[in-house]
């Protein structure tokens, strides 16, 4: 399995969300792309990871890791999550639930979330994913 984070273990999520035809379903009229923002955590993770997604039709059209979070700020995109290593490491073993995390605040959520696409998204990175 690709190591947390890396453009190996986005290519696998990709690639298994685009294949799985419950993802389809649920990313029918996705609208809007999506940035995350793997903050750096002393430790654990030496700099921030940069993710910027682009939906296409009922899949995922481009995925790719940008080199620093201004670079995603400067692409403005439609949804924005944001929060430290740690917090998304607990997200995708499923020891933290996303919507408690966002209530917390452990991480920050722009845009309007459709709940079906986001389990589809987890689930698909969970399964590409081996946190260390």
């Amino acid at each position: 399995m690709p190591k947390f984070p890396s453009k190996e273990w986005l290519d696998e999520a990709v690639r298994l969300t685009n294949a799985d035809p419950e993802c389809a379903i649920a990313g029918k009229g996705w609208k809007g792309d999506f940035g995350a923002i793997i903050e750096a955590e002393k430790g654990k993770l030496d700099t921030s990871f940069v993710v910027h997604v682009e939906p296409g039709d009922c899949d995922i059209k481009r995925a790719r890791v940008l080199s620093d979070p201004d670079d995603l700020e400067e692409l403005e995109p439609v949804y924005l999550a944001r929060a430290p290593y740690s917090v998304w490491k607990q997200l995708l073993l499923g020891t933290l639930d996303p919507v408690e995390a966002v209530l917390k605040r452990a991480s920050p959520c722009g845009g309007t979330c459709s709940p079906s696409s986001n389990a589809c998204a987890t689930r698909a990175s969970r399964t590409a994913s081996s946190p260390r």
